[in-house]
């Protein structure tokens, strides 16, 4: 059994990845939705720096998953709805 998926299922084990705009073309995919394998112990910090960004660039994204704002470190389930938003700070 791959880490994608799982026993009686015929589907992959997936995490649905939308990027902000402004981010896709510094990603390694240059595409702004993408799927991820999910493995256990998965979390949004490990796509993001598989996708090519350092940890310093954490500093202005807000991490959201499942339409709920999220740290970096969470983990994610089989199946989350994950974004990568630019964190936009006015005053």
């Amino acid at each position: 059994m791959s880490a994608g998926t799982q026993p009686g299922y015929n589907r992959r084990m997936t995490v649905h990845v939308k990027w902000f705009q402004t981010l896709v073309k510094r990603t390694k995919s240059n595409l702004e939705r993408t799927e991820v394998d999910w493995r256990p112990g998965l979390t949004p910090h490990a796509i993001f720096t598989a996708e090519g960004f350092k940890d310093a660039d954490l500093e202005a994204i807000m991490v959201v998953i499942n339409d709920h704002q999220a740290q970096p470190a969470t983990p994610l389930s089989d199946n989350d709805r994950l974004e990568f938003l630019v964190s936009i700070q006015g005053g």
